[in-house]
C-alpha cells in the first residue's frame, strides 16, 4: 500500500465538504476522483498532501513513498528559465553534493579528531547521494522535460512569458520531477500532457 485515508471529514464554517472519506491506493494502482465543480475534489488533494488540515481522519503515507502535486490554480510567474525551475526540485541533491565537495577541499591538511569527524560526515553525505542517485540527476531533469516534450532549445527559455497553453507543463515537470515521485495527484485536466510522449509516462 502506498497511501491510505481513513474518514477524512472537512467543513468550511457549517458546509461540509467531505464526510469519512475512505480509501487506499496500491501499488501500480491508478485513480480517479472524480465530481462536479465543488464536490470537493481539490480539498480532498490538499489534505492528501498536507497543504490543508482535515478536521477530522488520518492520512498515511507508506515509508520511503513520496507524493507529486499540480494544484489547481499555479504561481507560474518566475524568473527562472524552464530547466532551472524542474532542477529546483533538486535542491537538497545539490546542496549535498556541495557539502561534499566542500568537504574534500576542507579535509586537506586536517588531522586527528576534526579529520575524523569530516571523514564519518563525508561517508555518510556520499552514501546518501549514491542511494538518491545524485550522480544522474541533471540527467534526470532532462530526461523529465523531454518526456513532458520539450526540445532542449527549449530548456532555456524563462517560465513567466512562455504561452499560456504550454506553461503548466513546467510545474507539472516539478510536480512529479525527476525523484520518481511514488503517487501523483492533480485537479487539472491533464490529457495534453500525454501527447508528446505516452512511453515516457508510463515508464516514469
Amino acid at each position: 500500500m502506498i497511501l491510505s485515508c481513513s474518514n477524512i471529514t472537512k467543513a468550511f464554517g457549517t458546509d461540509t465538504i467531505l464526510k469519512n472519506i475512505s480509501f487506499h491506493i496500491e501499488e501500480q494502482e491508478k485513480a480517479a476522483i472524480v465530481g462536479i465543480n465543488g464536490a470537493g475534489k481539490s480539498t480532498l488533494l490538499k489534505i492528501i498532501v498536507g497543504d490543508l488540515p482535515a478536521d477530522s481522519g488520518d492520512v498515511v503515507l507508506a515509508k520511503g513513498r513520496t507524493i507529486g502535486y499540480l494544484a489547481q490554480h499555479q504561481d507560474l510567474e518566475s524568473d527562472r528559465t524552464i530547466y532551472e525551475e524542474v532542477l529546483e526540485i533538486k535542491r537538497p541533491i545539490i546542496q549535498m553534493e556541495e557539502r561534499i565537495r566542500q568537504l574534500e577541499q576542507e579535509m586537506e591538511g586536517r588531522e586527528g579528531a576534526a579529520l575524523e569527524a569530516m571523514l564519518a560526515e563525508y561517508s555518510r553525505l556520499t552514501h546518501r547521494f549514491e542511494m538518491e542517485n545524485g550522480y544522474a540527476y541533471k540527467s534526470e531533469v532532462t530526461g523529465v522535460l523531454k518526456g513532458l516534450g520539450f526540445c532542449e532549445d527549449e530548456f532555456t527559455k524563462k517560465v513567466s512569458p512562455y504561452p499560456a497553453d504550454r506553461r503548466p507543463a513546467s510545474p507539472w515537470a516539478s510536480s512529479c520531477s525527476p525523484t520518481r515521485t511514488s503517487s501523483f495527484w492533480t485537479s487539472l485536466p491533464t490529457t495534453w500532457i500525454w501527447a508528446p510522449s505516452p512511453g515516457w509516462r508510463i515508464t516514469y
